[in-house]
């Protein structure tokens, strides 16, 4: 009697699993989320400041895509938040390489400034 109470509470148990496994919904907001995202980068500039970074994620959505047409919705759950976070990698990297481009150019204008300014002090003093 009590070997098949523990069989039935196991059959039981091993079926709420199976479906809770089974009923997980399709990804469709977290894929449109990752696909904007990687829109975002790229049109920031991730293809020429994070090429690898942009390419990992466009690839990892690309397959959450496929996981989710063949009902592996974890998978693409899994998957799309890996190309999601791939994506604003990039777009950091992109942001971060535009502000270091900023940067390079106000110093050598600052240089340039202070080449002329020490020019100009030079000559007044040699009148």
């Amino acid at each position: 009697m009590r070997l098949a109470k523990r069989i039935s509470i196991l059959l039981i148990v091993a079926g709420w699993l199976t479906a809770g496994c089974g009923s997980t919904n399709p990804p469709l907001q977290q894929l449109a989320e990752t696909e904007t995202i990687i829109s975002q980068a790229q049109q920031i500039g991730a293809n020429d400041y994070a090429p690898l970074d942009i390419r990992e994620a466009r690839l990892k959505l690309e397959q959450a895509r496929d996981a989710m047409n063949e009902g592996e919705y974890e998978k693409a759950s899994m998957l799309a938040e890996q190309a999601k976070a791939d994506a604003e990698l990039a777009q950091i990297k992109t942001l971060s390489g535009k502000a270091q481009l900023a940067v390079n150019e106000l110093n050598e204008s600052i240089r340039i400034l202070k080449e002329e300014v020490l020019e100009r002090r030079n000559n007044r003093s040699e009148n």
